[in-house]
């Protein structure tokens, strides 16, 4: 995993994990269409597993996903 300091604010960053429940982590671009940003078709699918480890800084509110890790 990454560092343990957060590059927004140099706070400290705590592993966990995003649950997303039963579907998949997927990358919707802003630019998509309207079908492909609300169908479970459309986005890039950049994990199977609906269970996300992350870093959350609680000082600035910010979570980061290393995509490498998944």
């Amino acid at each position: 995993m990454m560092e343990k300091t957060c590059p927004y604010c140099r706070g400290e960053l705590t592993q966990g994990f995003i649950d997303g429940g039963r579907g998949s982590l997927k990358w919707h671009n802003e630019n998509m269409g309207i079908l492909e940003k609300h169908t479970i078709f459309g986005g890039e699918k950049l994990s199977s597993n609906s269970r996300i480890k992350c870093l959350r800084c609680e000082k600035c509110n910010k979570i980061i996903i290393d995509l490498d890790g998944l």
